[in-house]
């Protein structure tokens, strides 16, 4: 009430501020509003953490993401509330799996997948550990993410796409005067090397260089380790293609999001290497949609 009467700029309130002076009303000290919000916010932070299960999610980003952008998404608001708060559910690891029935719950049903019956069912199997769901459901995830930077390319360099983003589909070849954009295709080379299929290559030919993008949507704890991997993937097939094609540079760039929207302080860095001018929060929705998709798809059976 202090900070009120003594921050306040209504011309009523002002001339009251003497006679509340004067009689002793005004007794609390005034607050520094924005410090006191910002005490506020790192206590509610604190409190989420140290929440032994619930917390998980929040203590497990230390270190590994950008915390400020992973919640892009959220802030943005582009998703529907349901779907909003099934992935929240998911990171505090409230929706009802096997593993949360049988160790929580205390039921007598099994611990183990639903679908592959060979690992305990959490929110990490179900999104990224599957093996009934990785050929079909993370490799739809994965290709709706990559095709939303093959769709930023072909709007960079003016080949011909559709007007929106998320319902582009890609093609094997694209290219104009100015570049050559393949999809999913194996890279011919001289020499043995196991990693030849990046997701997509932009070949910009008038400069003579190359960038091999790879894309993941790894589980939210192994983001920050699967750039690395991807980086160190490529290394043979970069200097193959550097060679062979005769170019003057080839980058290898890792676009890696993470199941529930995780993303390394590298991330924005990434995108804006391969021409890619969508928001983080619109990467980010086309990967959160996929393991909507997934969690939904598994837990109704």
């Amino acid at each position: 009430m202090t900070t009120f009467f003594t921050e306040s700029l209504d011309p009523e309130l002002i001339a009251l501020r003497p006679y509340l002076e004067a009689e002793k009303l005004l007794k609390g000290e005034v607050i520094d509003k924005k410090l006191d919000k910002q005490q506020d916010e790192e206590k509610r932070r604190t409190t989420w953490t140290e929440k032994r299960m619930h917390g998980q999610f929040a203590r497990q980003l230390e270190g590994v993401a950008d915390v400020e952008e992973t919640w892009s998404w959220l802030h943005k608001q582009d998703l529907k509330k349901e779907t909003e708060g099934l992935i929240l559910a998911a990171q505090d690891q409230a929706l009802r799996t096997n593993y949360i029935k049988f160790h929580i719950d205390h039921s007598a049903t099994s611990p183990m997948c639903r679908l592959c019956h060979n690992k305990p069912e959490t929110i990490d199997h179900v999104l990224n550990g599957c093996s009934k769901l990785s050929q079909n459901e993370y490799k739809r995830r994965h290709d709706n993410v990559a095709a939303a930077i093959h769709w930023c390319m072909c709007r960079k360099y003016l080949i011909p796409c559709n007007d929106r983003w998320y319902e582009h589909r890609a093609e094997k070849v694209a290219q104009n005067d100015e570049v050559k954009i393949l999809w999913d295709m194996q890279v011919q080379t001289d020499h043995e090397i196991e990693a030849r299929r990046p997701d997509i290559v932009l070949i910009k030919k008038k400069e003579a260089t190359a960038v091999l993008v790879d894309i993941a949507v790894p589980g939210d704890t192994r983001i920050k380790a699967r750039e690395e991997d991807k980086i160190l993937k490529y290394q043979d097939l970069k200097r193959e293609i550097k060679r062979v094609w005769k170019l003057k540079t080839v980058k290898v760039v890792p676009i890696v999001v993470g199941a529930l929207g995780a993303v390394t302080p590298n991330f924005r860095k990434h995108l804006d290497s391969v021409d890619c001018n969508l928001s983080i929060s619109n990467i980010q929705k086309s990967a959160l949609l996929g393991s909507a998709h997934i969690l939904r798809k598994v837990l109704d059976i």
